[in-house]
């Protein structure tokens, strides 16, 4: 049997019905070290190799799973053998949790992190320090003014805004670090050529194409948790929002609504470690999420909030300009 690549792996296993995250993950656990193009041989896979029994009782899948992988494996070689070529030449990643590129900081948020992801664009920017500023949809117009001009003010930081496409909130927030032409982290809630109908090409986020119809991939990226044509389905939403917190080094939350997910994940990021800031106005009612999340020791910003926000942030220390002469 010839040697397949680790991306054609990957793709074929995400195309094996009512195979879930976790069962992927065992299986992908088989493959040995090595890098995404670089060939494996399925005789090194003992999961090719044993029956459909043995699939369901050793690797917990379903048995529709294990059936399929057990007698169908000419055909799931001849399909992600197309797909394989066809996500090449698109230039979209396909990262599994074995890869290098694949983000330390969603390993270490999730217990169970997604197994596959699919990306386009500045994978460096993974690596760079990120934010999120956050809010129930529910805000209203004086939550969405802040929301702009906190991800505006971070995004002149330097900080790489993490946010989506989809849900008015995210996109005020995505649309302010655009607007200054600072990189954005999109987490998609579909996969990503559901969320590009038009072609990669095009600027996914129909109101950021006042300033550029094309999307860059040199300077943003698209990341999705979900098989490259997967629509959008309303489950999708929590999974989006779990990847946003778990990429972001900082979340600012602006309004959360008590109960809802964005307090629970605000939470759990502060129990993780990582940065999490709460608006605070100096009048008005304080929305109860905000509240409880000052209650369990996030940090409050106030009303004046922009000085107190860059002077809060564990930020880097600037680099001295060289002097000239």
């Amino acid at each position: 049997m010839d040697p397949i690549t680790r991306t054609q792996f990957a793709l074929m296993l995400h195309s094996v019905p009512h195979l879930g995250p976790k069962g992927i993950a065992r299986l992908i656990a088989e493959l040995p070290p090595g890098l995404p193009h670089e060939p494996v041989s399925l005789s090194e896979v003992r999961a090719w190799a044993i029956s459909a029994d043995t699939l369901q009782r050793e690797y917990k899948v379903h048995p529709h799973a294990a059936h399929c992988l057990a007698v169908q494996k000419e055909e799931l070689l001849s399909a992600s053998r197309e797909m394989a070529s066809s996500v090449e030449k698109l230039g979209i990643r396909v990262i599994t949790g074995l890869d290098q590129d694949y983000p330390s900081s969603l390993r270490e948020y999730e217990s169970a992190p997604p197994p596959i992801l699919y990306a386009y664009g500045n994978l460096g920017l993974l690596r760079e320090r990120k934010y999120a500023v956050i809010s129930s949809s529910s805000v209203g117009a004086r939550g969405i003014e802040i929301i702009r001009e906190m991800a505006g003010v971070l995004s002149d930081e330097g900080i790489t805004a993490v946010t989506s496409h989809n849900t008015h909130p995210y996109q005020v927030a995505g649309l302010a670090a655009k607007s200054r032409n600072a990189p954005v982290i999109l987490v998609l809630d579909r996969g990503i050529l559901s969320a590009f109908p038009q072609g990669l090409g095009y600027e996914p986020v129909a109101q950021a194409r006042i300033w550029n119809l094309r999307f860059d991939p040199e300077r943003d990226l698209v990341i999705s948790r979900f098989r490259l044509y997967d629509p959008w389905i309303g489950a999708n939403g929590r999974e989006r929002d779990r990847m946003v917190f778990g990429l972001a080094d900082v979340v600012v939350a602006v309004d959360v609504r008590p109960g809802g997910m964005m307090e629970s994940e605000c939470l759990r990021a502060h129990k993780k470690g990582r940065e999490v800031y709460v608006y605070k106005p100096d009048s008005g009612d304080l929305p109860g999420g905000n509240q409880a999340l000052l209650e369990k020791g996030c940090e409050p910003i106030p009303a004046g909030w922009a000085r107190s926000l860059l002077t809060t942030l564990d930020l880097p220390p600037a680099e001295d300009d060289e002097c000239a002469g």
